[in-house]
């Protein structure tokens, strides 16, 4: 199966790093890495953290998580008791729909356009729902791939704050691949922030490892969510996530997709240069309109490709589209034929 829904971009190099780091562990530490850690950063461990996401540790609270998804589900069932009502974009991530469902938060949909949540609607949410929540994925959305501008985001910024113990979710997840990204609300707006980092998608889904970044008065006992759900964090990821930081080399292998994306965007072209679609430059997850996304994906299905239907993303009626995301497969043999396959049925 040549799998096109999941996107964890991933390049030769990740494996030689890891492989270095743990011959590199004096065997006398080796056996601590096997176990949960006492303490999850020190303050090196924050320092790094802090310099690599741009936040002063000493005013935010850094929660450790092993992924985003658990870190978006600490938030969701840490705020429920708090509001029921959250504003979303049209179309948002299909885990965090799944982690909202579950808590039983009603999602409001805030009419958008090409970069994301237009901030006189979000007004009028927060205003008629009383959302005390905000979920956004301001930089390579998924799926459009809508990235918000400096100015909008400020906007945005500016009309959380004047609703009181109101909050931005700001899920990040391709941040990484913006060669010049805008400030994230992480550094714009850090008193009104709970920002989602996790290392799975800048190195590889291998590295269970990820930090809730938010004001000190929130999520005060959510470890007790983040040990019932999956034991805690762990010592070896956390200290080789921060080793990754701490040596830059987040910022090499970033490089390093960046061209892979733009190489299977090259790719892309050949097949859908006719069509209309939604991407950027070094996207690897593509938004494409279809007329019978179902039917579509089931086709595919049949011929071992593995696609995303748009209604797993879209809050609205307006659901006619597939979802390709090439970040696992941007290399694969067989994926020039998938790809003119694709192109025929859309």
């Amino acid at each position: 199966m040549l799998n096109l829904s999941l996107n964890y971009p991933s390049v030769p190099k990740e494996m030689e790093i890891f492989r270095d780091y743990i011959n590199q562990v004096p065997p006398q530490e080796q056996f601590t890495l096997l176990h949960p850690p006492y303490q999850p950063l020190d303050a090196f461990g924050l320092s790094t953290l802090g310099t690599h996401l741009r936040y002063d540790p000493s005013v935010m609270a850094t929660t450790p998580v092993p992924s985003a998804n658990s870190g978006l589900f600490t938030i969701a069932k840490w705020h429920r008791p708090l509001t029921q009502h959250v504003a979303i974009e049209p179309f948002t991530f299909p885990g965090w729909r799944m982690v909202a469902d579950d808590a039983g938060f009603n999602l409001h949909v805030v009419e958008s356009d090409e970069e994301g949540m237009i901030p006189e609607k979000l007004a009028e949410c927060l205003q008629r729902f009383g959302c005390k929540l905000i979920y956004l994925q301001p930089t390579l959305h998924n799926p459009t791939n809508a990235v918000m501008s400096l100015e909008r985001r400020m906007a945005i910024a500016a009309v959380v704050r004047s609703f009181p113990e109101t909050y931005i979710i700001e899920d990040d997840a391709y941040r990484f691949l913006h060669a010049d990204p805008p400030p994230s609300f992480l550094e714009l707006a850090p008193d009104i922030t709970l920002h989602v980092y996790s290392l799975s998608k800048p190195f590889n889904p291998l590295l269970r490892s990820g930090y809730i970044i938010h004001p000190p008065q929130l999520l005060k006992g959510a470890a007790n969510y983040i040990k019932m759900t999956c034991s805690g964090t762990s010592t070896l990821f956390t200290q080789f996530g921060i080793y990754l930081m701490a040596n830059g080399m987040l910022h090499v292998l970033a490089e390093q997709k960046r061209e892979a994306a733009a190489a299977a965007r090259l790719l892309m072209e050949n097949y859908f240069s006719a069509k209309d679609y939604r991407s950027h430059p070094n996207s690897f997850h593509y938004w494409i309109p279809c007329s019978e996304p179902e039917k579509a994906a089931a086709a595919m299905q049949r011929h071992q490709i593995d696609i995303s239907n748009g209604k797993m993303f879209s809050l609205t009626e307006d659901d006619q589209y597939i979802r390709l995301a090439l970040g696992g497969a941007y290399d694969a043999p067989n994926l020039p034929e998938a790809l003119r396959a694709i192109a025929e049925l859309t």
